[in-house]
């Protein structure tokens, strides 16, 4: 089973995140660029995002060096920004095709995890994945309030099954 864990990260959690699941499974990797730049502060950078999606703007991103056809397994990783996924990660879904994929999603939020894992799940259904597993974590600032053990848990739990 050839494994792509894929991620977009501002503040650098769910890259830390995807790094650890990449350590664990394998394969390769590859972050989503945005080609916009956002605000320093995370307070800034999801107002941002919630005004350029009630005016239905979405940035352009980079495409990543890998193509998806060659994978079995899709690990997707985004922070919650505006109460979903970040747009970038949006943008990449909507931009590829992930038809007879197995795929698994991850985010990490800030306060509130709202509709990211539902909104990650309704988009790759119906763009033909099968969502086999989901997980997020909390943030309160910089402090993770998601347990490591938790986290390793979940880690494991993927391994076993993307093996399979």
């Amino acid at each position: 089973m050839k494994i792509l864990t894929i991620y977009y990260s501002k503040s650098g959690h769910t890259e830390e995140l995807a790094k650890k699941i990449h350590e664990a499974l394998g394969g390769d990797m590859a972050s989503i660029t945005a080609k916009k730049t956002y605000a320093v502060s995370y307070g800034m950078t999801v107002l941002q995002a919630g005004f350029d999606k009630l005016r239905s703007r979405r940035p352009d991103i980079e495409e990543i060096p890998y193509h998806l056809d060659d994978y079995d397994i899709l690990i997707l990783g985004a922070p919650t920004w505006y109460f979903t996924m970040a747009p970038a990660m949006q943008v990449f879904l909507d931009t590829h095709d992930f038809r007879g994929k197995k795929v698994y999603t991850f985010s990490t939020d800030g306060g509130q995890p709202k509709n990211t894992l539902s909104d990650f799940r309704k988009k790759l259904e119906e763009k033909g994945a099968r969502v086999a597993g989901q997980f997020h974590v909390s943030y309160k600032k910089n402090n993770r309030l998601t347990g490591d053990e938790e986290i390793e848990r979940w880690i494991e739990g993927l391994k076993e099954d993307a093996v399979r």
